[in-house]
């Protein structure tokens, strides 16, 4: 599970619905959209929480890929990628952060996914969790 620290920045609610968008605390130029379906009330503005998503929800495209629906696009280096038969873990480095994605060994080649390269990793808005910090 990918966990990055965040303070919520704004909340707009439309019939139980809220779009939250949530500052690294690292990096407050790097904003995260959060869409909760059923909105919890004990999230507020100014409060510290931990953005959670899961490996297999970070899918990874060519730096140069601008135009897409998810909000939470993000370019990073890859650190490392390991290999099995069927799938591959690439690790992308952001800031103090080690984001993980699971997508297919297929996908990896055909991407050309190599450790030292700039892609473009994202994760749609409905996918990030909020976890209350203490």
């Amino acid at each position: 599970m990918n966990s990055i620290r965040g303070v919520i920045e704004s909340v707009k609610i439309s019939n139980n619905v809220a779009l939250l968008k949530v500052a690294n605390t690292e990096n407050k130029a790097q904003i995260f959209s959060v869409l909760m379906l059923d909105f919890d009330e004990r999230f507020k503005i100014g409060m510290s929480v931990n953005l959670l998503f899961k490996e297999s929800e970070v899918m990874v495209c060519a730096r140069e890929c601008e135009k897409i629906s998810a909000r939470n696009r993000f370019i990073s280096t890859i650190q490392n990628i390991e290999f099995d038969e069927i799938f591959a873990r690439i690790y992308f480095e952001f800031g103090k952060y080690t984001i993980t994605s699971l997508i297919t060994k297929e996908a990896s080649e055909y991407l050309g996914l190599e450790v030292g390269e700039e892609f473009a990793w994202f994760v749609k808005s409905n996918e990030v969790m909020l976890e209350i910090t203490k």
